[in-house]
């Protein structure tokens, strides 16, 4: 299938990777017989068998090299634009060297891999393995578990780091675990990750001008907001100040951030879910009182005037071109992942804004523990591998400190520097490049089961004046409130193509009902109406699947 898929241009890396950096790999060289991969039923239905194949000679259990003549697996990924290919990755060459396992890296762009990934899929013509989060979603693994192995075996037989990882990590286990007990794909944590998502911020200079206090509650924030709008904060005579702005052309994602104070918190999977924090239930927030509430109150800030009135109807670059106006600093306060990036040009006049206390005094954030700071999906191995063994002997050493480190930010010697004393520091980008640019075009970055352990991550040093070490220096403001998130569940395939078939019409609607809210008012009228339609669509049955998976969830690992 090599010729199936497109390959860019190629840049080459001329680096000096230590030899030693897969150290963690295991020490000595064992050896068994016989080999193949896990066998699959051929029926549409999943391998029953979690067995671990029986390697042949060729094959160390421990040490390296993994193999001791070369073997060669094929690795499918997803390409971004701006990515480097893989091939040229001096970690990966280092690896291959290391361990004698040739990886021939395939790789199909982003932006048409979902009708590639369907064709692929149903032709049964598979690489070895699946390569990074982005290249199969929970469905593709739910709905095709014949084409995939149980992976559980292995791990127990030859992957001493990834047991750790799930140790140390007992949600990373659990996360993968299918509601049939298998384990069919391996998940991810990245390194120093913050526990609070998207930061709120706002234009110090503006306040400062007007002589106002930070908001603490969401009434003082409308007070703020409103004496940006009428009394010209920025100084320069024309009323174009914008005191909120945002983009929901897609969806109401873009808003839907802004209702923690309201008690409630949005799932970063973008299924409207949440975890109530005092029951620990799933909640469809569009059906929930307090979105009721919230609703309401923005509904009064579009009115007035206060909410940009294109918020409903732009894109997100819309939204930032106000944001990046040169001349002078037009929005008055919003959210962001990481305000110095967020905020460009006029990143001098903002600072983070503490979540305000709602209604009933709740102060909540989003927040990151698990589908920001873990992934799955990472590495899922296909009934077409005829050497399993070698591929999750591969996957381990991949899942030690050095390789994960590098394969989140980039090499050593070209991102990283290791010093004598085991610390890790960050080489300046190239011209004209943020050093987030830079990590996403010379690293998997968000590719493979890396794990890197809260010893190593103490050694890391980022640099604090933007990207990954400045949001970590917010996330201090921002911890204290995170909330518990509705947590990565996984789905069978009769639950998930229901849920599939279920929310085409709910999504619909609600977002439909959402704006026309914002723009018109009237959902303290409407909401028992809205409700009861909601529940004629299946809302009902679709929060005892939500229910069904929690509860298999925490009854996992």
């Amino acid at each position: 299938m090599r010729n199936k898929w497109t390959r860019v241009g190629k840049a080459l890396l001329c680096l000096t990777l230590a030899a030693s950096m897969l150290a963690g790999c295991g020490g000595g060289g064992g050896s068994s017989s016989s080999s193949g991969a896990a066998e699959s039923s051929g029926s549409g239905e999943a391998s029953t068998s979690s067995a671990a194949s029986t390697p042949d000679e060729n094959f160390n259990e421990t040490g390296l090299p993994i193999v001791n003549e070369q073997v060669e697996l094929t690795f499918l990924y997803v390409k971004g634009a701006n990515m480097a290919d893989f091939e040229e990755n001096a970690m990966f060459q280092q690896m291959e060297k290391d361990t004698n396992v040739k990886i021939n890296w395939q790789y199909a762009g982003d932006a048409d891999w979902s009708e590639q990934k369907s064709l692929l899929l149903a032709s049964g013509d598979l690489p070895d393995v699946f390569f990074g989060s982005n290249s199969l979603k929970d469905m593709d693994i739910a709905t095709n578990l014949e084409l995939f192995i149980p992976l559980e075996d292995y791990v127990e037989k030859y992957c001493p780091n990834i047991q750790a990882a799930w140790e140390a990590e007992p949600t990373m286990e659990k996360m993968v675990t299918n509601p049939d007990g298998h384990i069919y794909t391996l998940p991810g944590k990245k390194p120093l990750r913050p526990k609070g998502c998207d930061t709120p911020f706002i234009n110090q200079k503006w306040l400062d001008n007007l002589g106002l206090e930070m908001p603490t509650t969401v009434d003082e924030w409308y007070e703020v907001l409103k004496a940006f709008k009428e009394k010209d904060p920025n100084g320069n005579g024309v009323a174009d100040e914008i005191p909120l702005t945002g983009s929901a052309k897609q969806n109401l994602f873009d808003w839907i951030r802004y209702i923690n104070p309201w008690g409630i918190t949005d799932s970063l999977e973008e299924n409207y879910l949440a975890l109530d924090q005092e029951t620990e239930k799933p909640v469809f927030i569009p059906a929930d009182e307090r979105y009721k509430e919230a609703v309401a109150f923005f509904h009064k800030l579009y009115a007035e005037g206060i909410m940009d009135p294109e918020f409903i109807t732009q894109d997100g670059s819309m939204s930032d071109a106000k944001m990046k106006n040169e001349e002078v600093a037009l929005v008055g306060t919003g959210i962001t992942w990481e305000v110095t990036s967020g905020t460009q040009p006029h990143q001098d006049e903002y600072v983070p804004m503490p979540p305000l206390a709602g209604p009933n005094g709740d102060r909540y954030i989003r927040g990151n523990d698990q589908t920001i700071t873990y992934s799955r999906n990472e590495f899922t191995i296909t009934t077409a591998c005829e050497h399993p063994e070698v591929a999750m002997r591969w996957a381990d050493c991949f899942a030690t400190d050095d390789i994960s480190v590098q394969s989140y930010w980039g090499p050593y010697g070209v991102v990283l520097e290791k010093q004598d004393d085991g610390t890790i520091t960050f080489l300046d980008p190239p011209e004209g490049k943020t050093g987030d640019q830079w990590y996403w075009e010379i690293s998997p970055r968000d590719h493979g089961p890396k794990y890197v352990s809260p010893e190593f991550e103490e050694k890391i040093i980022l640099p604090e004046d933007s990207g990954d070490g400045a949001k970590l220096k917010e996330d201090e403001i921002m911890k204290e409130f995170v909330a518990k998130p509705y947590p990565l569940v996984n789905y069978t395939s009769e639950q998930a193509e229901e849920i599939s078939s279920l929310t085409v019409d709910i999504y619909k609607y609600v977002n439909e009902s959402w704006a026309n809210w914002i723009v018109n008012g009237g959902i303290e009228e409407q909401w028992d109406a809205y409700v009861d339609q909601l529940n004629q669509m299946g809302l009902e049955r679709l929060m005892e699947i939500y229910q069904e998976a929690l509860d298999v969830y925490n009854n996992a690992g």
